[in-house]
């Protein structure tokens, strides 16, 4: 992002000099580009309008000079180096095309236009605009050339900290961000930004979209979206009845483990991709009034911490997939491996603090997945409406390494330490779950505790769901009719004991649901429910239990 020469840094460069001075040495140019809003004309010392019968090359020629471009200039193919801290200021007419630029400390400035170049060195504006350096939104000529993903290379590489992207761009290949950056749409603004979905009236236009299959944009580095749509191909998850086949692409991921982050998302939108956005292990700070559609998962997020997602739109997440028919045959461990793969629009595994609230989740197959290891997550004020198969999924059965040689490096953790594989903490509040049409609505919460996070070893703990607290939310079920077995939450427990739900203050009195729990067939370990006043539907109370009403234990 922005380079700045601190104080410490001067005080150095200082000594430095009167060191130099006393030696006698000669010492580098000092290389650090400061990123600026505004041309530094106090800098230049001349000023020179180009003419049309000139020699680029040979006139621009001078450092700190101001170049006035106002006719069109054709590289033939050769290279130019701009002298250093120059500007160059394009007039309506002004263009060059046809060879390589090179800049060196170049600031841009006026009505500017590239065609056919290739873009080396550093320019020092903070701020530029993709529409500059020759990329294309026409589709056709991308298919002809494929370039735009090479002049967003060389253009990332060169600029200072903010792309504007204005225009919906076609790329045929993957776009490596490998420096801090931030993509802005230029009619993106701080104001647009609102904190729930039901506020956000913006509609990004302007981004990118994949020539073919591949995944869009992947980052080494940091990377900010304000107002960017990435879009790829839609029409295989749209209204697809079965997992696609490959390829699997990314709208937006950072290197798996490799430190890139993403930072920031606002007001984007991103659709047709197997994972909309994938962040694993990188720093997210916020994603926020972003629509997610017609992916198998919108938003998958790893071993990440302390990030919000507001006002956010899940939808049509692998909506028209074939479940299998709901009857507790579905619910072996093979099987439920398989479901949580088939659409969702939201996964977190492995995350802490993550404040998930006011968002929309619609028409998925399963609106949110916990996998292993969630921590302190708040889901609140959210709507869900319409799952294919259930609304929220906990699905903690991470087996951990199976091998004792493998965990003899962990044993330093301590028992303690193997917590980090539990579910622990989560809390869903005052969130409002809708059924209408065909929606099958299994239940509005599976659980599923299975595996042992270590085995094969001395040190060994289960998995579980512990500290889940399920309150003020409310039902509103406008269906005409439901399976004889449809649950508010479904248990699927092999040996855990010590899991704890705490049911209290809901609102299930217009839901369709046949049972308060249903404890599948083949559960061996016990939850403990803590049930207080609910609002249930006719006919059921806070105790109702279909199936293995062993495992589960009442506390009133």
């Amino acid at each position: 992002m922005k380079k700045i020469t601190c104080s410490l840094q001067k005080i150095f460069i200082c000594f430095l000099l009167a060191l130099a001075a006393s030696c006698n040495l000669q010492l580098p140019k000092e290389e650090v580009c400061i990123y600026v809003d505004k041309a530094p004309t106090e800098h230049c010392t001349g000023y020179k309008t180009l003419e049309a019968t000139d020699d680029f090359k040979q006139s621009v020629s001078i450092e700190r000079m101001i170049y006035v471009i106002n006719d069109e200039f054709n590289l033939k193919n050769d290279s130019v180096m701009i002298p250093a801290d120059s500007i160059l200021i394009f007039g309506e007419n002004g263009k060059i095309t046809n060879g390589t630029v090179t800049f060196n400390k170049t600031y841009l400035e006026g009505d500017i236009k590239f065609k056919n170049i290739t873009f080396k060195g550093d320019l020092l504006n903070k701020t530029v605009k993709l529409s500059w350096f020759g990329a294309t939104t026409d589709l056709n000529e991308e298919k002809t050339n494929k370039k735009n993903t090479s002049i967003i290379t060389q253009v990332l590489n060169c600029m200072g900290d903010t792309l504007i992207v204005d225009g919906y761009y076609p790329v045929s290949s993957k776009i490596i961000v490998s420096k801090s950056i931030n993509l802005r749409s230029p009619d993106w603004n701080e104001s647009l930004c609102k904190k729930t979905y039901s506020d956000d009236t913006y509609t990004p236009s302007n981004g990118f979209y994949t020539n073919g299959d591949f995944s869009l944009i992947e980052v080494t580095a940091s990377i900010n979206l304000y107002g960017i749509r990435l879009t790829g191909n839609v029409s295989r998850y749209k209204n697809a009845t079965s997992i696609p086949s490959s390829p699997y692409t990314f709208g937006l991921k950072n290197v798996d483990w490799n430190g890139g982050s993403i930072a920031a998302v606002y007001n984007c939108r991103i659709e047709g991709f197997a994972q909309g956005l994938r962040a694993v292990a990188g720093y997210i700070e916020k994603i926020q009034n972003t629509t997610f559609d017609s992916c198998i998962t919108g938003l998958y997020v790893i071993y990440a911490s302390d990030f919000d997602v507001f006002g956010c739109r899940f939808t049509n997440c692998m909506s028209n997939f074939n479940a299998p028919a709901v009857s507790d045959s579905t619910f072996t461990d093979s099987n439920l491996s398989s479901l949580r793969q088939c659409g969702s629009g939201l996964i977190l595994e492995g995350c802490g603090m993550v404040n998930f609230a006011n968002n929309l989740l619609e028409n998925n197959f399963i609106n949110l997945q916990l996998i292993e290891a969630d921590i302190i997550i708040n889901i609140s004020d959210c709507t869900f409406k319409n799952p294919g198969f259930c609304d929220l999924y906990f699905y903690n059965d991470y087996a951990g390494f199976q091998n004792p040689s493998e965990v003899s490096l962990y044993y330093t953790l301590g028992a303690g330490d193997l917590q980090k594989f539990c579910m622990d903490n989560i809390v869903v509040h005052q969130n409002t779950f809708e059924r209408s049409g065909k929606a099958v609505g299994r239940c509005i919460v599976l659980l599923k505790n299975s595996q042992k996070a270590l085995s094969g070893s001395s040190v060994i703990t289960h998995d579980r769901v512990t500290n889940f607290v399920f309150s003020k939310n409310t039902v509103k079920d406008t269906r005409s009719s439901t399976s004889s077995d449809e649950s508010i939450f479904t248990v699927v427990n092999k040996d855990e004991t010590k899991s704890h739900v705490t049911c209290t203050q809901n609102v299930f009195s217009n839901s369709k649901m046949k049972y308060l729990i249903n404890a599948i067939t083949g559960s061996t370990g016990k939850y403990t429910f803590k049930n207080k006043n609910n609002s249930m539907p006719s006919g059921i109370s806070e105790n109702s239990v279909k199936g293995q009403t062993g495992i589960i234990t009442f506390q009133n």
